[in-house]
């Protein structure tokens, strides 16, 4: 989609805004680091590499988001979002078979809201998000390297690409879907969501259904989900689950996840563990110390550890400024032909490697 059209659809929005009185919001987060990455090989030649990044304590985004009441308690709504890759100036990332790149590849829905609860139909997240993105040890920061963003909502595109309703790519989001979320009752409630894969002669070919279950109250909140995939043949499965927790007491919250998937004909099993925390220390400083550890099983052994230290200073409400130290390492030195479970931190050829950034991000 060109720059041109780009502007179009906006300036559409904004006249669909004054017709009919929808309350159409822009919004988005710009951030950017600047990263140290020291590998190790296991026999002393160490590698560096030094780099400016996008979107590391949050993943840089814009969007539009609209809504308009229909009155009887009905509304309907709209949302738009894609990844911003702001050292660059990209828009979008690549996905599908052949690769093509979306504009809005975070999100595109349309839908409607009342008593019933809440119906949405188009680009979406896997309902694995409800139980990670609450209770991420580390707040889904390092998206790129995160286990929970790579493995536990399945964005590594070496490890999922093959299943769901997206030809490829990443797993995380399911093109062609329906999602449905319940009203909360007594601080409960669930969701149902089905992707379809569109494929001839059979709609169980790269689908995706999922449920997940959550409970909120006061400073408490847990999550649970379970969905399965299919691939483009319809033989091949893969089943995932996941559990998220998070309480706050006295301005401490700890976070802790599990989640699982595997698939039923190569036995491969992945699994991330996660545990943090966020200490305020000061009215504008948070410290966040957060540790991970993934294993690989069925089809080959392998695990990896994680631990990340971050210092945030919120310059505003809408600015912070943040500091982090950390360190991966796997059992294996990384190789190219594998599945690398500290992927995009470790190199290959290495098998342990400690980060440094420093960074800025901004919420408009």
């Amino acid at each position: 989609m060109n720059k041109t059209l780009a502007a179009l659809m906006v300036l559409g929005v904004c006249t669909s805004n004054a017709s009919a009185q929808t309350n159409v919001t822009i919004y988005g987060i710009i951030d950017a680091g600047l990263t140290r990455v020291i590998n190790d090989s296991g026999n002393g030649n160490n590698g560096t590499r030094t780099t400016l990044e996008a979107g590391q304590m949050q993943t840089s985004r814009w969007g539009l988001r609209g809504e308009e009441n229909l009155g009887g308690g009905l509304k309907a709504r709209f949302g738009l979002e894609g990844l911003l890759g702001n050292d660059t100036g990209a828009a979008g990332i690549p996905t599908g078979t052949p690769s093509t790149t979306s504009l809005f590849d975070r999100e595109a829905t349309v839908g409607l809201s009342g008593g019933f609860g809440a119906v949405n139909l188009g680009r979406q997240n896997v309902l694995g998000m409800n139980a990670i993105a609450m209770a991420d040890p580390m707040g889904m920061a390092f998206a790129p390297t995160n286990p929970n963003v790579l493995f536990s909502v399945m964005n590594s595109a070496p490890a999922y690409g093959a299943y769901g309703a997206n030809n490829g790519g990443s797993a995380l989001r399911q093109s062609n879907s329906i999602r449905y979320t319940s009203p909360s009752y007594k601080n409960a409630g669930f969701a149902l969501m089905r992707a379809f894969g569109e494929q001839s002669g059979s709609a169980e070919k790269s689908k995706y259904e999922g449920v997940s279950a959550f409970y909120h109250t006061g400073p408490f909140s847990v999550a649970a989900v379970h969905a399965r995939m299919k691939n483009v043949t319809a033989r091949e499965e893969l089943k995932s689950h996941a559990f998220g927790a998070r309480y706050t007491r006295k301005g401490v919250t700890v976070r802790s996840t599990y989640a699982a998937n595997r698939v039923d004909t190569t036995r491969r099993k992945i699994s991330v563990v996660g545990i943090g925390v966020d200490v305020p220390v000061a009215p504008a400083v948070t410290l966040t110390s957060a540790v991970y550890h993934t294993r690989r099983t069925g089809d080959t052994n392998d695990d990896s550890q994680q631990v990340v230290a971050i210092a945030k200073y919120a310059l505003s409400k809408r600015s912070t400024a943040y500091a982090s130290i950390g360190h991966a390492r796997t059992d294996h030195v990384v190789s190219a032909t594998q599945i690398n479970l500290a992927q995009g931190y470790v190199s290959v050829g290495s098998k342990s490697a400690k980060r440094f950034t420093t960074g800025m991000m901004h919420f408009f």
